[in-house]
């Protein structure tokens, strides 16, 4: 007989909508989501997450971080205590009306908030760990309180890639409670279209390529050394425009300004653009050549990449985190060392100047999506888990604090 799990998923955060969301509002579109699963999310009601689970006629619960004050949105690094009660308070009213069968936090203050709310009425505590959690993220104390808090609360961690499990071992977590699930993506949203917008609105040439990174504007991500690397390429006289598409959180709003002032003083205006997004991903990423992913610290994953294989664009991407756990270099992509533009360069004449390589790359890239990186992985992957936690024992709690008394001496590195 086939359950339906009663689950509230939580996601607090109220910026522009990142991989974590949208990796949110895929999963709850999935098919068998509504037959097997009875879904509320708590979120930030003026949030653009919000409003997207509202078209998908998800119920929601006002779960708005900030409103406990300014704290709460570095209660991650800095664990006010006080904080963190205030907004588990109101998840717990949310638990004690629905009575899920299990909670899914989405974000690192959610994880937080979200366990101590859970462990209060017995309810599994599963942690979508989105993040990596290493010093290239976080600080030494935000790492600490991660690890007491898991110990004390997570039922189960699920990191999307196998680097991101090893660094949740590495910090003090058991194996044990580490269940891994890649990203995956719903192929029918990622099929190639005929769309010359975006090249007809640069006024491309016949045959000059356009090359693209695409993902939010953030300094980790890359975004100045693609205009590093567009400036080698020009200076080497070599035809292409390179774009740059994706959202600005507030808080990146002044790197931002600069890569664009770096653009102008460079003189690569014409070179670098930076276009709206166009009505999708997939409709951007159409039109490539190819895609670039230039992170500069450890991807947990690396979503665009297999967005643009999917699509059908080659796709060169740095070599660290999760990002190997998906592409087999020189078989369905192309990996280079990260920040090294010589890598990079190589790659991209190779491939531009390659119709038999774009057209192997292309071919093998739909393929590794379609065997290992699909929402239906992400779907059963998620359904184990809860079959798990909901068989478990319902008293957990003499375990958990003796991890917890262990967490107290270890030294998180």
């Amino acid at each position: 007989m086939n359950l339906r799990h009663r689950i509230l998923f939580v996601d607090g955060h109220s910026g522009p909508l990142g991989g974590a969301q949208i990796n949110l509002l895929e999963l709850l579109a999935h098919a068998d989501a509504g037959r097997r699963w009875d879904v509320r999310v708590a979120c930030c009601p003026s949030s653009p997450l919000a409003a997207a689970l509202k078209r998908q006629r998800v119920l929601r619960h006002d779960y708005a971080l900030e409103a406990a004050g300014r704290g709460i949105r570095t209660l991650f690094h800095l664990g006010k205590a006080r904080d963190r009660d205030a907004a588990a308070s109101r998840l717990r009213d949310v638990l004690a009306g629905f009575g899920p069968a299990a909670v899914i936090s989405c974000s690192g203050p959610d994880h937080l908030v979200s366990g101590m709310a859970a462990a209060d009425h017995r309810i599994p505590s599963i942690w979508w760990v989105n993040e990596i959690l290493s010093p290239d993220f976080f600080s030494w104390p935000a790492r600490r309180t991660f690890v007491s808090e898991a110990l004390a609360h997570a039922t189960r961690l699920v990191p999307v890639s196998e680097f991101g499990k090893r660094a949740l071992i590495q910090a003090g977590l058991p194996a044990s409670r580490i269940r891994v699930v890649h990203n995956g993506i719903p192929l029918r949203d990622y099929r190639r279209s005929d769309s010359k917008l975006l090249r007809d609105r640069l006024k491309l040439k016949p045959g000059e390529p356009m090359i693209g990174l695409l993902g939010r504007i953030t300094p980790w991500k890359g975004t100045r050394f693609f205009v590093e690397i567009a400036e080698r390429w020009a200076a080497q006289g070599r035809p292409g425009r390179f774009v740059i598409v994706g959202p600005t959180a507030p808080e990146d709003a002044a790197f931002a300004t600069s890569l664009r002032t770096l653009v102008r003083t460079k003189g690569l205006s014409g070179r670098v653009a930076f276009p709206p997004p166009a009505a999708s991903d997939a409709e951007t990423l159409s039109q490539l050549d190819v895609l670039l992913h230039c992170s500069v610290k450890p991807e947990p994953f690396g979503r665009v990449i297999i967005e643009g294989m999917a699509v059908g664009v080659p796709v060169i991407s740095a070599k660290d985190g999760g990002v190997p756990e998906i592409v087999t270099p020189g078989v369905d992509g192309g990996l280079a060392r990260p920040g090294n533009h010589e890598d990079y360069l190589a790659q991209l004449t190779a491939v531009l100047g390659s119709p038999a390589m774009r057209a192997a790359w292309v071919l093998a890239g739909r393929r590794t999506v379609q065997q290992r990186f699909t929402l239906d992985r992400v779907f059963d992957g998620f359904q184990k888990i809860l079959a798990e936690c909901v068989a478990e024992p319902e008293d957990r709690s003499e375990g958990q604090l003796a991890l917890l008394r262990s967490a107290r001496k270890l030294t998180v590195r």
